[in-house]
C-alpha cells in the first residue's frame, strides 16, 4: 500500500472511531448514518457537519461526495450573515437580482440547505425558517 493510501485509511480510520466514540455517548451520527460517498470525501467531517448533512436529507436535499464541501459552505456562510452580517434570512435567500429564490431547482436546493445550515450551526435563528416559504 502507498503511504497516501496508507495515510488516508488512517486519517479515515481515526475519523470513523472519533464519531463512533461520540455517537456511543450521546447518539451522534455515524459514517453509517451519512450518505454514500461523503464520508470518503470528508473523513474529517465533525458531529456538527454530519449533522447538517443529515438534516439537509430531512428537508429532501442529497449531499454527495462532490458537494459536499460546497453544501457545507453554504449552511455556515448562511450563519455567518445571519450571526455577523446583521441580515435576516429573507434578505439572504435571494437571487442575483435581489428577487426571492423560487421553489424549484437549484434555488429550491439552495434554500433548503440554508435551512438545514440555520438549524444545524444557528439555531437561535431557526424562527426565520419559515420565511423561506418552503414547500
Amino acid at each position: 500500500m502507498s503511504r497516501s493510501r496508507l495515510r488516508h485509511a488512517t486519517v479515515t480510520l481515526a475519523a470513523l472511531a472519533t464519531l463512533a466514540t461520540v455517537a456511543a455517548c450521546g447518539g451522534d451520527p455515524t459514517a453509517s448514518d451519512l450518505p454514500s460517498g461523503v464520508y470518503d470525501a470528508r473523513p474529517t467531517i465533525t458531529t456538527e457537519e454530519a449533522d447538517f448533512v443529515i438534516a439537509a436529507g430531512k428537508l429532501g436535499v442529497t449531499v454527495t461526495g462532490e458537494s459536499v464541501d460546497d453544501d457545507i459552505e453554504t449552511g455556515t456562510t448562511t450563519c455567518w450573515a445571519l450571526d455577523s452580517g446583521g441580515a435576516t434570512l429573507a434578505q439572504v435567500a435571494v437571487d442575483d437580482a435581489g428577487r426571492p429564490l423560487g421553489n424549484q431547482g437549484d434555488a429550491l436546493r439552495t434554500k433548503r440547505l440554508m435551512a438545514a445550515g440555520v438549524q444545524t450551526f444557528c439555531p437561535d435563528h431557526d424562527d426565520q425558517i419559515p420565511t423561506l416559504e418552503l414547500p
